[in-house]
């Protein structure tokens, strides 16, 4: 049998190829009842700076051989590398969307963990990851009370990097729910746990949500800051998912500086790392950014593309604050193309799923285009009640900007 290598790992067969034998692997591939899905990219005339976007490229997928395989491993493997098999079948199910796998096999890893001495970090670990695919989803409730499981064994093992890592999960669902200054309060505690430490990839990744953050109050020289920062540590590591993610955001980023030609580019690198990778998390959302740019641009075409794309992986994610943003950009379409009824229709729906998921941020930016929409329509009331309740949210996170562009609006 062979031992696990050190290496990462994101293919099922490469996982598979760490753990068991030629036979075994045989074996299960003769059992396992796998199904493939194909993801495929653009396949029509589109503006690019990268020449490799317009080729198809498959992303298979294995669709649930998990218990299979967690089955034969429970009975050949080592406690220890099982353990580290179930592992890495969880990451590999969340970057490949099968949510329900990932979080069966974490659950399972931390039940046959908690408690029993050193394997109490394992299970930290597991509660962590835990929270981490429930926040995904927008279950909040669910992904606190798993983060601050974890946040209690940490403590109790005196594991700095650990109680980091939940302060660190701790601040982007703050951020994600619009709760700046909170945020803010969990990213500065991460960092302060890790003061004395030589990890710059944990540091680095604090320094991604922060960029995040300062992108979003309009301090784009300090976000960029950040985001180049991370980008130099992940790259001397070769992180491809986390070099993904940060394309993403130097995509957003750019995006809000009105350098579209560069936001495209970083879009497309993070599209073209993430079905390299079998990432799905942000291959939707980098979808969804260009469909963005694109709406901005006026080029519905190609927006409604990409909103379609996002729309398919990130209802295959249940990502339901994704789904809210593309309902959003077809209403931005819709009300740009004066199909006015449609784009109500689906604006409204957006504010509908963020209102019900608490988030801020989102649900200010609907507003926002709402107002615009009811100005077109001549719906006065309307208009100024959208960007009134648009302009509180931004005045408190200090969106300097939007503020500006609400009140020429109203006046």
């Amino acid at each position: 049998m062979k031992t696990p290598k050190k290496e990462k790992k994101s293919n099922l067969s490469d996982i598979l190829i760490e753990f068991f034998d030629t036979n075994t692997i045989s074996k299960l591939n003769k059992n396992l009842p796998i199904k493939t899905q194909v993801i495929r990219t653009p396949n029509i005339s589109i503006r690019t700076t990268d020449n490799n976007s317009n080729e198809i490229i498959n992303l298979f997928q294995a669709e649930s051989p998990i218990d299979f395989i967690i089955t034969e491993a429970e009975a050949i493997l080592s406690k220890e590398n099982f353990y580290k098999l179930l592992s890495k079948l969880g990451n590999y199910s969340i970057g490949s969307g099968q949510f329900a796998s990932a979080v069966y096999t974490f659950e399972k890893l931390a039940t046959i963990t908690k408690g029993k001495g050193k394997l109490n970090k394992i299970a930290a670990d597991s509660l962590l990851s835990l929270g981490d695919i429930f926040s995904r989803q927008a279950l909040w409730g669910i992904s606190f009370n798993y983060i601050y499981d974890a946040y209690g064994i940490f403590r109790k093992l005196s594991n700095d990097e650990g109680c980091a890592d939940c302060e660190n999960l701790l601040g982007a669902i703050h951020g994600e729910l619009g709760n700046l200054s909170q945020a803010y309060i969990h990213f500065e505690k991460a960092l302060s746990l890790l003061k004395n430490k030589k990890d710059s990839s944990r540091k680095a990744k604090i320094e991604i949500n922060l960029g995040i953050i300062n992108n979003i109050q309009g301090n784009f020289y300090l976000a960029l800051k950040h985001f180049k920062n991370a980008l130099e540590k992940f790259n001397s590591v070769k992180d491809l998912k986390i070099i993904a993610e940060t394309k993403h955001n130097l995509g957003m980023l750019h995006s809000k500086m009105h350098l579209y030609l560069k936001a495209i580019k970083e879009f497309d690198q993070s599209i073209n790392l993430s079905l390299r990778k079998g990432y799905l998390p942000t291959l939707g959302i980098s979808y969804l950014g260009k469909a963005a740019v694109y709406a901005i641009q006026k080029d519905y075409k190609l927006s409604s593309f990409f909103a379609e794309k996002a729309q398919e992986v990130c209802h295959k994610l249940n990502d339901k604050l994704s789904l809210a943003e593309v309902y959003k950009i077809k209403g931005i379409i819709h009300r740009d193309t004066n199909n006015y009824e449609l784009a109500e229709s689906y604006l409204s729906t957006s504010l509908r799923i963020n209102e019900e998921l608490h988030n801020e941020m989102n649900k200010a930016e609907t507003e926002f285009e709402l107002g615009l929409l009811y100005k077109y329509m001549d719906k006065e009331s309307k208009k100024k009640s959208c960007l009134i309740n648009a302009k509180k949210y931004f005045i408190k996170i200090g969106a300097v900007k939007e503020v500006k562009e609400i009140d020429n609006l109203l006046n």
